[in-house]
């Protein structure tokens, strides 16, 4: 059945369907309608009046109550004029309708009364515009003063009018009601809950509480009631002003409010002993999957708790027995399900759902972290095996070089060829030996071996004798000691570079100079073009794909020299004029 109310202001809007008006009309309609919103409030205002004050015990008087009930279904904020209300609903709004009808019992309309007083605040709370507020004050106001100058005096058999009161409260009263017909009605919003519950029940309970305790301090003080009125108002007016004190005292002391807080935040839920659980558990393990079991195994010790279980896309998992109520919440990839002795109300499915929230994220944690693992491992690797691919490289280079050195030298030569084999090979077993020693155990400190400058000099130089490169050293018999590896790393890829450049350029010139003296540094110039900005970007800081070196070999020829103390850096970028200088960092004392 359909029941004649108006449209909800926390109602979503619907589809489109049969026999429905379109979106657009709908919503132009409740705004029409809201335009009229303190109209329908005063009028229902009014006939409340008219059938308690003028038609009390009176067959039209139940009329009046009846359109005064049919307007409030007009104005109420909760279903929807298009909304089908299901049977039992339905069945009480009727019984609602009912009961201020053929009850014909003043306080049946007093608890009405005190009931739509609490239901207009609580709208009226939720209303932000101060003036849009005002109207619905003031009938909040009105039902107050009906209720305790006319109900409650009639309900407790009280002789209290005179000969003026009957006017003031015939005549007088009815001037809220016309004030809130031409007050600005409220805007309210159909997307947020205009009600709120907690101001709802708090108006209605203070409510009650004036009206009962009007009615026993005038019985325990052996006064009228005008004296116990004021006594109940002044006695809760005064407990409010003292709870009000104790929730938020001045000073450092914590009031109410915070043991409030506390007491919300661990409802059903030892919330501070799960957390702090929840942090051992992610300090103590690493693995994703153990920390989950150890987080859910914090839920089994709870008193409504029966069993949990848990699933991800890797795992899943199960503690306890499970029940026949049982709630479920996912977050990050973790599906948690909760299985209680009891069902979940609302505000504790919300704790167990920020909790499945908090576990879902330190998992993500767990599994990136385990991932970043991984990555770093891969990477080491890939820098291991990227750098030994270049000594290997510079070793075949060399190897190439002396191969091409026999295929062309003449009988004449044989001396002069066997003297460079006889030099060259030794140098180039010993780099290779070096290089299986960084494979079978990268741990040892292979870069720490050191040469005499002169004789690794005089090695390089033999090494890149027929490549017509441009060799300078400022002391020949220099007795500097250099770290053989280092220099050998970054002087083979230098040079390999620059000769890259030769291909499409045979007129390239290749210098290479050597300064022993006050510290060691190494330049290699070439007469080439120079590096492009997107390569010195990241030259030194990270790999770099080219197709003519300055790759990966000078990002990992920088990393080693920094951890020996060196420094590389390309001291020059012009087109004829390109240098990298390896040089020794002068360490603070």
């Amino acid at each position: 059945m359909s029941a004649p109310v108006s449209e909800p202001m926390a109602q979503a809007p619907s589809p489109v369907g049969d026999g429905q008006a379109s979106l657009p009309a709908r919503v132009s309609s409740h705004l029409r309608f809201w335009r009229y919103g303190n109209r329908i409030l005063a009028f229902m205002l009014v006939s409340l009046h008219v059938a308690v004050v003028w038609g009390l015990n009176e067959a039209w008087g139940q009329a009046m109550l009846l359109a005064h009930y049919g307007a409030f279904l007009l104005w109420q904020p909760f279903f929807s004029g298009q909304e089908k209300l299901p049977l039992p609903r339905a069945a009480g709004v009727l019984a609602v309708g009912g009961a201020l009808a053929f009850l014909d019992n003043i306080w049946a309309v007093a608890l009405w009364s005190v009931l739509l007083a609490g239901l207009l605040g609580g709208v009226a709370v939720g209303v932000k515009a101060v003036r849009e507020r005002v109207g619905l004050w003031l009938a909040v106001l009105y039902l107050l003063l009906l209720l305790f100058t006319w109900m409650l005096p009639h309900g407790f058999g009280l002789p209290v009018l005179d000969a003026g009161q009957p006017v003031l409260l015939r005549e007088g009263l009815l001037l809220l009601p016309l004030v809130v017909a031409l007050l600005a009605p409220p805007r309210l919003a159909r997307t947020t809950g205009v009600l709120d519950l907690l101001y709802t029940l708090l108006f209605v309970l203070v409510i009650g509480v004036l009206a009962l305790g009007s009615f026993a301090a005038m019985h325990l003080t052996h006064t009228d009631y005008a004296h116990g009125t004021f006594i109940s108002v002044s006695t809760l007016v005064l407990s409010l002003l003292i709870i009000a004190w104790l929730w938020q005292p001045r000073g450092e002391t914590s009031g109410l409010r915070h043991l409030f807080s506390r007491y919300v935040l661990s409802l059903g839920l030892p919330l501070e002993e799960w957390l702090k659980q929840l942090s051992d558990a992610a300090e103590r393990e690493r693995d994703p999957d153990l920390f989950l079991r150890a987080a859910m195994a914090g839920f089994t010790h709870l008193p409504w708790s029966t069993g949990v279980t848990w699933r991800t896309g890797h795992s899943k998992g199960e503690l306890g027995v499970q029940s026949r109520h049982m709630v479920s919440f996912a977050h990050e990839g973790v599906e948690v399900h909760f299985y209680t002795d009891a069902p979940v109300n609302p505000a504790f499915a919300l704790h167990l759902r920020l909790l499945t929230e908090i576990i879902g994220y330190f998992h993500a944690a767990k599994t990136r972290e385990r991932a970043m693992q991984a990555n770093a491992y891969t990477q080491a690797i890939y820098e291991t095996g990227s750098r030994l691919t270049h000594d290997v490289k510079n070793l075949l280079q060399s190897l190439k070089t002396l191969c091409s050195a026999a295929e062309h030298s003449l009988p004449e030569q044989a001396m002069s060829l066997q003297t460079l084999m006889q030099r060259q090979l030794p140098q180039i077993a010993k780099r290779l030996e070096i290089t299986l020693d960084k494979l079978r155990s990268p741990e040892k400190a292979a870069d720490r071996r050191e040469i005499l400058a002169r004789e690794w000099w005089r090695n390089l130089k033999n090494r890149y004798a027929r490549d017509t490169l441009s060799f300078h050293i400022d002391d020949p018999d220099t007795m500097l000691w250099l770290p053989q590896e280092l220099f050998d790393s970054v002087a083979d890829n230098l040079i390999q570079n620059a000769l890259r450049k030769r291909v499409g350029q045979p007129d390239v010139g290749i210098r290479v100079e050597l300064v022993t003296n006050p510290l060691p540094s190494l330049t290699v110039c070439d007469s080439g073009a120079a590096a492009p900005p997107e390569v010195m970007d990241k030259l030194f800081h990270a790999p770099v794909s080219t197709h003519d070196g300055l790759g990966i070999g000078l990002y990992q020829a920088a990393k080693q020299a920094k951890g020996l103390g060196y420094g590389l850096e390309l001291t020059r970028n012009l087109d004829g004029e390109v240098c990298f200088t390896l040089w020794q960092e002068i360490l603070p004392a």
